[in-house]
């Protein structure tokens, strides 16, 4: 076997170890400290750095520590990427490998040659770190303290760091992603009807021991049915995550809110009487007639809402609550029809 190969074969081995560990569940930034480590070491005067790119604001940021000049880390935190910006930024906005043998003559360094020269970096080799979907999640960087190009088997070894990276970052996404989708309704975001029943009793027996009020409101979106039937169910998705975005928006970050089921929504208000719950259920007509005609709905849509309270001395269950909301809830929706039929009459008659 060939120098070449046992180099290769000696750091594919030390990367295989690193699959193991995320497998067994390695947190995504311990995976890239130690491919860093792996890199560096490949050959001496080499310090390796992993950004994260914002795709909102289209800037890099450190993902972990490393061993480069603070001042250096300093000055290219934030760097808006593009197509000749260093290493890093040019390798994520092209997606594709970007090697600069002489930061000093460099084009892309152009801008940067007075914090490199002070931070002693005289080369840099930049590969992007994919994910599946196509999206770029970063840049995993070798810089060298001599002018230099790397070998084959060092941009090999790169690259494959890149790639076990971007499996630790997919593997901790979709992790989120069932942790979410465990506690959250899929289509509003909202907590799902059993993550919220345990954050409310938590809230009512913090509050019983206090001593104060807290209201629970059961909400429910008028002739929802009749638009899913009629106009389809996309539009009526669409209604109902507007709505839950009204209700969420309105909240403190002491409230929270869930989706029931349907177009039944749930709402807990901590330390609030029934007065402020009412205050927040105008607060929530008001922004929601506002939003709605976005929509273009064919029909005027509102909701009915119930508000139950328990307050000082013996505090009613969570189940009690609920059944207490929806029930007025019930008498909200008869006296919005019995209105809504009073004034077809009285149009009628005009």
């Amino acid at each position: 076997m060939g120098t070449s190969q046992k180099f290769l074969l000696d750091y594919f081995r030390r990367c295989q170890k690193v699959l193991s560990r995320i497998a067994l569940g390695a947190d995504a930034k311990a995976v890239f400290s130690e491919l860093q480590t792996i890199v560096e070491s490949m050959e001496p005067g080499r310090t390796a750095s992993v950004l994260q790119l914002n795709p909102s604001t289209k800037t890099l940021h450190s993902y972990v520590s490393n061993r480069l000049p603070k001042p250096y880390v300093d000055a290219i935190e934030g760097i808006e990427i593009g197509e000749f910006v260093g290493c890093c930024g040019a390798a994520v906005y092209l997606a594709q490998t970007v090697i600069a043998e002489d930061l000093q003559t460099h084009p892309n360094w152009r801008l940067f040659r007075d914090i490199t020269k002070a931070a002693n970096l005289e080369a840099c080799w930049s590969v992007p770190i994919e994910l599946s979907d196509g999206h770029i999640f970063g840049s995993f960087a070798i810089y060298s303290n001599e002018k230099s190009l790397p070998t084959d088997e060092e941009l090999e070894i790169l690259t494959m760091a890149a790639h076990i990276g971007s499996v630790a970052i997919e593997k901790t996404l979709l992790e989120e992603k069932l942790r979410f989708a465990a506690t959250h309704d899929v289509l509003t975001g909202l907590l799902n009807r059993t993550q919220f029943e345990m954050l409310a009793e938590k809230m009512r027996a913090h509050l019983e021991r206090r001593q104060l009020s807290m209201s629970l409101l059961f909400l429910d979106l008028n002739h929802f049915k009749d638009i899913n039937d009629q106009y389809g169910h996309d539009l009526g998705d669409d209604l109902l995550i507007l709505f839950a975005k009204v209700l969420a928006n309105e909240l403190r970050e002491s409230d929270i809110v869930c989706r029931r089921g349907g177009d039944e929504f749930l709402v807990a208000l901590s330390g609030t009487s029934k007065q402020g719950a009412e205050m927040y259920v105008s607060r929530v007509r008001k922004c929601f007639a506002k939003e709605v005609v976005t929509l273009k709905l064919p029909r005027k849509v509102e909701f009915a809402a119930g508000i139950a309270e328990t307050a000082s001395g013996p505090y009613l269950s969570l189940d009690r609550l609920i059944i207490k909301a929806d029930q007025n809830m019930y008498k909200h929706k008869a006296q919005m029809k019995k209105r809504s039929a009073e004034e077809m009459d009285r149009r009628f008659l005009e």
